[in-house]
Formats: structure tokens, C-alpha cells, sequence
């Protein structure tokens, strides 16, 4: 009864501070991508059909991404062929196989956005019950409420409704490291081995999952003596890794096609100013603390508590709880070039460090006071948790582009779904998902639309403001 009076007050307030910040627009520029590469199909998305040999891959970026314009012409080049893996934006294919069965359903925008919080509902449960049973007792249900709550009220969890996968990602790596915790507190390789299944999902999922196959292979390093490595032991550990990945896909491994991702990586952070948004890092940071500040100071604290020294029960969680904490750790090193306003990107190493400090701190909570001081210092905890998020989700507006909107009704109403039309380059996503048979060239700014259209003929020219210019001229301003 009491898990499901927890769980009834985790997922209502999660419900009532979010029901009504999720975007009914159609889907922007990521989103419009991704549910193209669903609509592809199954079969599109598991072979990463029409995706281009690594060598081409590699000569088209330098020739065309590198130089003045090149970035509109290579979008849409890839945007004009078969290619499902770049639609995806070179992220594993698992993520889509939902947004596919989704789409067959012909769930709407807002519906499906709202669904897409089915992942962090999940990871919570995930936390909940994953802390309960690994620390047990006391000390496991103050953990497992804290990392939920931590976790699925956090501002940066209820403002991650847009279409990504990376909540997908965060629910099978969170299951990987609850498994290697009870790994490192002295569990046997059978959690090994499940862990290796969840970390081959999230493999299939995004490509920061090398990040957790580093933390696997340090797991085995700490705890060698108990799980006593072999070549059995190995052979075990990687097959079972490996399986889940080529049936989830086979290219991955048969064409190697999840370097392009980290190719794609090492030219967004070489070759283009902002890729991710015109922000620095120390405003991306800024506003990383300012979103969830009650977040960031517990988990402040609970690396201040690494310095105390403990034994017993308290020195075994804690120990444990490093496992989380040099996940996040190095995935923050692996995402620190990206500087961007957008909370998702924040998703993957948050978890961990939510993980972290309520593992920690439920050692603090729990050892030296008794049950009701326990409770009650929880409950304060869980106040501030909800004032934070609900101060912070009360002026959240969704990042939604009614232009991408106004442009789709302009088009529609002039009859151009079968035409061909030049379009700003920001629409391009959009306008190529829903308008699917409309011949769309992109054009960077509008400077550039005379020599367009002194090259190739066009039926109508869309403005950045919307306006339509039928049967353009190269002469026309």
C-alpha cells in the first residue's frame, strides 16, 4: 500500500505540472526528422536503408559542410534521398520503432508528445524500485523516493516532451547502472550480464552510449576479485551485448555505420559555430542550475559527503553510488562541447547524478536519526522539489515555432503540396515531413534566392515572413 500511495502522489504532481506545458504545433526541425525517418518503416529504419558507404559519407561532409552555404546544400541533398539513417540523425533505430507503431496509430502531435513522458515514467519506476531492492530497508525506500522525485520533477525531465530519444536512452542506461551498482556492492555476474543486455539498448538508442560501456568495463576492473574474469566470463558479457545490438541493428556492427555518429560529432564541434544554439558555456551551465537549483544543491551535497568518512551500511551504499557518479562524470565530459538552452541534452548524465545523490544522501538521512526524522526531513525535501519545479514550469512556454505552422497553412491554401518551391532553410524539416511530395529547395537567406532562381525554375518562393511569390522571376526583389 505504501508503493502505491508514493507512486500515486510521484506521478500525479508530475501530471499536474506538466498536463498543460506540452507543445500541439506541428513538429519542429529534430521532430519533423525523426517521425520522417518513422514513416519510413520498420524494415527502412533496421537496415539503414539508402545510407551511403562511410568513404562518401565522410567526402561529402568535407566538400560540401565546409565551405560558405555548403551546410543548406547538404541538407538537401540527404534530405532528398533514401537515406533513414541520417533522417534520424545518425542515432541508433530503436527510439523509432516506437514513433513508427505511434504514428500507425495516427496519433496527433500534442498526444504524441504527451506519451513520449511513458520513458521517464518508466526510468522513476526503474529508480524506485531498482534502489529499493538493491539497498533494501529503510535506507532503500528513502533512496528509491528520492532519485524518483529527483528525477521525474525535475524541470529538465517535465520540459523534455519534444520527440528525441533520449529519454529512451536515460531509461536503459539508468537500468544498466542499477544493475552495476549491485555489481559493485557485492552482487554476482548474473546483474553483469543484465547490464550488458540494457547497455546493447542503449547502444541501439544513442551514441553516448560508449560512455556506459567505459563505466562496464571499469565495473569489472573494481570488482575483479568477486566477479573473477575469464575468457568464459568475457565471451558471456559480450555476446550478450551483441545479440540485442544486431537484432536491433545489424549495420550497426555488419556496416559500422554508428561511427558516422561520432564523425558527425567531430565535425559539428570543428567545423560549426552553435550547432547546438547561439549560447556559451557558462550560460549553458547558468541556466542548467537556474532551471532546477533545489536539484543541482543536493546533488552538491551529496559530493560534499564523499569527504566524510563511513563504515557499515552507509560506507556500502556509498560505494555503490560511485558507479552513478562516474557515469555522469564522463558523460558530462563527452557532451561538453554542446552548448545549447534546450534541457534535453542534459537528460543523459542528469540521471546518473540523481542516482548519485540520493544514494548518498539516504545514507546521511537514514543512519543516524530515527524513522519519523527520516520521513519528515523527505518530506521537506519533496516540498522544496515541488516549489522549484512548479516556479520554474509556471512561466515555461514549449519551444514551438508557429512559423513552421503559418507556412504550412500558406502552402496549403495556395495549392503547392505537388509544386516545386523555394523555402527557407529553417522550414525545411517541417515542410519535407508533412508536405512529402512537394519538390522543396532550401535557400540560406534571403540574398541568396536571385541566384536560385537564375539557376532553376521554381513555382512559387516562400518568405521568411510567409509571404508567397508565385511564378518568380530572377528579376524580383
Amino acid at each position: 500500500m505504501k508503493h502505491l500511495i508514493f507512486l500515486a502522489v510521484l506521478f500525479g504532481v508530475a501530471f499536474y505540472l506538466v498536463h498543460n506545458r506540452i507543445g500541439s504545433l506541428p513538429y519542429g526541425y529534430d521532430e519533423a526528422d525523426y517521425m520522417f525517418a518513422a514513416s519510413q518503416g520498420v524494415e527502412a529504419n533496421w537496415l539503414d536503408r539508402g545510407t551511403v558507404p562511410i568513404t562518401d559519407f565522410v567526402r561529402a561532409g568535407l566538400q560540401r559542410g565546409t565551405v560558405p552555404g555548403g551546410l543548406t546544400a547538404l541538407s538537401a541533398l540527404e534530405r532528398s534521398s533514401p537515406d533513414t539513417l541520417f533522417q534520424r540523425h545518425w542515432h541508433g533505430p530503436l527510439y523509432y520503432y516506437w514513433l513508427t507503431v505511434m504514428r500507425h496509430l495516427q496519433v496527433d502531435e500534442h498526444s504524441m508528445r504527451f506519451l513520449s513522458l511513458l520513458f521517464p515514467g518508466l526510468t522513476a519506476l526503474v529508480m524506485y524500485f531498482g534502489s529499493s531492492a538493491v539497498l533494501g530497508g529503510l535506507q532503500g525506500q528513502v533512496a528509491g523516493m528520492l532519485a524518483s522525485m529527483l528525477f521525474l520533477w525535475s524541470p529538465v525531465t517535465l520540459q523534455s516532451t519534444e520527440l528525441a530519444p533520449h529519454m529512451l536512452f536515460v531509461l536503459c542506461s539508468v537500468s544498466a547502472l542499477l544493475l552495476l551498482a549491485k555489481v559493485a556492492a557485492g552482487g554476482g555476474r548474473r546483474y553483469y550480464y543484465a547490464a550488458a543486455v540494457c547497455s546493447g539498448l542503449a547502444f541501439c538508442t544513442l551514441e553516448v552510449a560508449l560512455v556506459l560501456i567505459a563505466v562496464m568495463l571499469f565495473v569489472v576492473w573494481w570488482r575483479r576479485e568477486s566477479l573473477a574474469p575469464d575468457r568464459r566470463f568475457a565471451r558471456d558479457a559480450a555476446a550478450l551485448f551483441i545479440v540485442p545490438v544486431l537484432v536491433i541493428w545489424p549495420t550497426s556492427l555488419l556496416k559500422l555505420s554508428f561511427i558516422k555518429s561520432y564523425i558527425v560529432m567531430a565535425f559539428l564541434a570543428i567545423f560549426r559555430k552553435a550547432a547546438w544554439g547561439d549560447i556559451t558555456f557558462a550560460q549553458t551551465w547558468r541556466l542548467r542550475f537556474l532551471t532546477s537549483p533545489v536539484e543541482w544543491i543536493l546533488i552538491l551535497v551529496a559530493l560534499l559527503c564523499l569527504a566524510q568518512r563511513d563504515s557499515g551500511y552507509a560506507r556500502y551504499a556509498r560505494k555503490a553510488a560511485i558507479t552513478f557518479l562516474l557515469f555522469a562524470g564522463l558523460m558530462i565530459l563527452a557532451m561538453l562541447p554542446v552548448y545549447s538552452e534546450t534541457q534535453r541534452y542534459a537528460t543523459p548524465f542528469l540521471a546518473g547524478l540523481d542516482l548519485f545523490a540520493a544514494w548518498t544522501l539516504s545514507s546521511l538521512l537514514v543512519r543516524p536519526l530515527r524513522p519519523r526524522i527520516t520521513y519528515a526531513t523527505l518530506a521537506a525535501i519533496c516540498g522544496l522539489l515541488y516549489l522549484s519545479a512548479a516556479y520554474e514550469l509556471s512561466t515555461y512556454v514549449p519551444a514551438e515555432d508557429h512559423r513552421q505552422a503559418n507556412a504550412l497553412n500558406a502552402l496549403r491554401v495556395a495549392g503547392l503540396e505537388n509544386k516545386t518551391v523555394l523555402i527557407p532553410e529553417p522550414d525545411f524539416p517541417t515542410l519535407h515531413y508533412y508536405l512529402p511530395k512537394m519538390r522543396a529547395q532550401p535557400y540560406a537567406n534571403t540574398s541568396a534566392i536571385p541566384a536560385e532562381l537564375r539557376e532553376s525554375h521554381f513555382d512559387a518562393v516562400l518568405y521568411p515572413d510567409y509571404s508567397l511569390r508565385m511564378n518568380p522571376s530572377p528579376a524580383e526583389p
